[in-house]
């Protein structure tokens, strides 16, 4: 346990970095809500470590990746639209097969 106070708070206000695009900030708000106080400064705390250098490099890692992560536009997802006319004609064709192999089991009546 680390009972040496070298516990490091980075605080950065998410607003007036112009640098970061109005896009990626929006993106920043709904995904680490829970870090943005009501004025807008976003909070990473490090307390890993032993020293407070080691801790501040720690922190701006995790600031670094949490921009990284709302960076990149998420996946715009596609409907399936179901079962192309070429498989289903596949399964009719399958079902037809399968229908046959199982009638010519049956008792033959003469």
């Amino acid at each position: 346990v680390n009972k040496v106070n070298t516990k490091v708070e980075l605080r950065f206000h998410l607003d007036s970095a112009k640098w970061i695009p109005q896009e990626v900030r929006q993106r920043l708000k709904s995904n680490e809500s829970n870090r943005i106080s009501n004025e807008g400064m976003m909070t990473v705390t490090s307390q890993e470590y032993r020293t407070q250098a080691q801790n501040r490099k720690d922190a701006l890692k995790k600031l670094e990746d949490i921009l990284r992560n709302s960076w990149a536009r998420p996946k715009v997802r596609k409907m399936r639209k179901g079962l192309s006319k070429k498989t289903k004609e596949n399964r009719r064709e399958m079902k037809k097969r399968i229908g046959e192999k199982k009638a010519s089991r049956r008792r033959v009546e003469f």
